[in-house]
């Protein structure tokens, strides 16, 4: 009769202990979607692939409320409101690109690119920091 009991039991961790293992490696992905975009001024077209895993996250966020994924999505969140238009992402290229051009034609643009991709870099380093703190306290849940 106990043999039943603990069958049971480990039943029962057993898939909550599946979903946090997918959820890390979700997170895994993540953090290598980021290893991307941290190379470039993000637009709204490079950041498809975060929102698609976003998506997922925020599943995680539901299933485990006492695990700070939510911190996860706010951070993944406030990244994707850094990124900048194909527009001002041309111009910034073409100033780049053109280092003898004295006037600039949009300059607000240029000046606006720029400082969203200063933001973008700082968001990315919050973004991994959640990343890291979900992830250790998922190993020690699944060490049990």
């Amino acid at each position: 009769m106990s043999g039943i009991l603990i069958t049971a039991v480990y039943r029962r961790r057993d898939k909550p202990a599946k979903q946090l293992e997918q959820d890390y490696g979700v997170l895994d992905k993540v953090v290598v979607e980021l290893d991307k975009l941290a190379d470039k001024t993000a637009t709204k077209d490079d950041v498809k692939e975060l929102k698609e895993l976003l998506s997922i996250v925020k599943q995680a966020a539901r299933r485990f409320s006492k695990i700070p994924f939510q911190t996860v999505v706010a951070t993944i969140e406030t990244y994707e409101k850094t990124t900048i238009t194909e527009e001002c992402a041309r111009n910034l290229a073409k100033v780049l690109t053109n280092k003898k051009a004295k006037v600039l034609t949009d300059k607000k643009s240029v000046d606006e690119a720029l400082k969203l991709s200063r933001e973008q870099g700082a968001r990315i380093t919050e973004i991994r920091t959640a990343i890291h703190d979900v992830q250790r306290i998922i190993d020690r849940l699944l060490r049990r």
